[in-house]
């Protein structure tokens, strides 16, 4: 009799294991899916990403070089006016280039000479 009830329980564990070994393979199938599914939809947004990365780096290297232009023409135009400005005595055009911050840094009854290093650029 003892036997018996050890083959029962035996049995019921086995059951209970093979009910879950079932419902682990089910989930296990589901989750497979899923990621099937994701793969596929990352396969299907990558064209797109990479045709915004190249947007976004051209964008970027137009940037850069309006960036660069402005470091090195900015100023030496910004010279030039204030030079223009102080050699016709233009009190408009001064008062302009003072309302942007912009003043040189050698004597006024001098004309700039040098270029964009007279030229200084305040903050507001």
């Amino acid at each position: 009799m003892r036997i018996s009830y050890i083959s029962a329980v035996l049995a019921g564990v086995v059951v209970a294991l093979s009910c879950r070994s079932y419902f682990v393979s089910v989930e296990n199938s589901r989750m497979r899916t899923e990621a099937y599914e994701f793969q596929q939809l990352v396969e299907s947004i990558q064209p797109q990403l990479v045709t915004k990365r190249q947007q976004l780096q051209a964008q970027q290297e137009k940037l850069n070089k309006g960036s660069a232009i402005g470091q090195t023409v900015g100023p030496a135009v910004l010279g030039d006016i204030r030079a223009s400005a102080e050699k016709n005595n233009n009190i408009k055009l001064k008062e302009l280039l003072q309302k942007y911050g912009v003043r040189e840094s050698a004597a006024a009854s001098a004309p700039d000479t040098t270029g964009p290093a007279s030229v200084k650029k305040g903050g507001n």
